[in-house]
């Protein structure tokens, strides 16, 4: 723990594939179930949906690196103790952000 942050490593397979607001399900590194299938979609340059969005199984659209944070949270919440319940569509969607020459305002 440094300036009052505490540090975990663990892998981040999957996370960006996965619908976090689905709770689709995580696989570790190499050890994807052959059926395993993301109920959501990441957008692409001229598909539609766009790049950097993330579509979910019903049809809600979200931030894929928010999605994909989220889902790391995920891999580590039980670790950390944390609780994920507020984390809904509104935060996913509009992420907040920061000027990173000032960040006086965030850390105190």
């Amino acid at each position: 723990t440094q300036y009052g942050l505490k540090f975990i490593e663990t892998e981040e397979s999957y996370t960006s594939q996965a619908s976090f607001l689905d709770q689709d399900v995580l696989p570790k590194f190499g050890e994807k179930p052959n059926e395993w299938k993301p109920s959501g979609k990441r957008g692409k340059k001229g598909d539609g949906l766009g790049r950097g969005q993330y579509q979910t199984e019903e049809g809600a659209k979200i931030n894929s690196d928010c999605n994909g944070a989220a889902n790391i949270l995920r891999k580590v919440s039980s670790q950390l103790k944390l609780s994920l319940v507020k984390v809904r569509r509104a935060v996913l969607s509009l992420p907040k952000r920061y000027d990173l020459t000032n960040l006086s305002c965030v850390i105190s």
